[in-house]
């Protein structure tokens, strides 16, 4: 949380000696560029149900902002990306344990920050979300305009919140990096069978066999590498194209992850662009 205006008297957090590792860590998330939301919204709503704080959010920070996943109780015109120097949140990335500030107007650390001064934040909570290796990626966080003091049941199920929302995220990075690794054997048995094989015509045949709405032009690629037919003016998968389809079938899953994908035509182009990239 932070205001737009420079802060010239709030002091940024000194840089944990993990960092470099932390930061790898956040960067494999690959959460900070994905509209994501509803993935999140949850988190942040228990958060406020459980404390009675009008404000929560939770997000990740990079060396340079933090990229806020999902909020409850923000303006609506609250910009998703705010520099790190400017946040709270940078005092929890050296910590495990969760970061309560009953009254920030008498903290030294955050006593000049804007927000504390005009009093829009007088309690702030931060729980870490701490990965299985022990890099804090960002915390889910509550606030208000009132001194809080949260209960021990209270700190339990938010750091309960914390870890289980670091469990969805490592569990979304192993989906991908799993995914991954099932395109490229993918991409390798198709061109085993098709030439001049590129990334748009790859995407087409994932499509189709993954029951994906295809266009016309598609339609007529897939004519053309003998994959579909057309019969009774109705086009088919041919024999070559069930050939083909019954390989890729050799690895269990696949097609369920591909099509799971390609319901969001920007996570596969993503997925293409790392495999390209690596």
């Amino acid at each position: 949380m932070s205001n737009d205006k420079y802060i010239s008297d709030y002091i940024p957090a000194p840089i944990a000696k993990n960092e470099n590792q932390r930061l790898e860590a956040v960067k494999r998330t690959g959460a900070m560029y994905l509209d994501q939301d509803e993935l999140y919204d949850v988190y942040c709503y228990l958060a406020k149900e459980i404390t009675g704080c009008p404000v929560s959010w939770t997000g990740l920070i990079d060396s340079e902002n933090q990229y806020c996943l999902a909020s409850d109780g923000f303006p609506e015109d609250t910009s998703k990306k705010i520099p790190r120097k400017q946040t709270f949140c940078q005092y929890a990335l050296d910590k495990t344990e969760p970061l309560i500030i009953q009254n920030m107007k008498t903290d030294l650390t955050f006593k000049n920050h804007p927000l504390v001064k005009e009093g829009i934040v007088k309690f702030y909570a931060a729980f870490p979300i701490v990965t299985s290796d022990g890099y804090t990626l960002g915390t889910l966080c509550v606030s208000g305009d009132k001194e809080v003091e949260l209960t021990e049941n209270q700190i339990k199920s938010l750091k309960s919140l914390s870890r289980k929302m670091a469990y969805q995220l490592e569990i979304q990075e192993n989906f991908r990096n799993k995914s991954a690794e099932n395109l490229i054997q993918i991409i390798d048995k198709i061109s085993q069978y098709v030439e001049n094989l590129d990334i748009n015509n790859l995407k087409t045949i994932l499509k189709f066999f993954s029951d994906q709405t295809i266009d016309d032009i598609e339609k007529k690629y897939l004519l053309n590498i003998k994959v579909i037919k057309k019969s009774a003016e109705k086009f088919e998968i041919s024999d070559f194209g069930n050939k083909l389809k019954s390989e890729l079938s050799l690895d269990k899953g696949i097609l369920k992850r591909v099509k799971n994908l390609s319901n969001n035509e920007n996570d596969l182009d993503n997925l293409f662009s790392e495999i390209r990239d690596n």
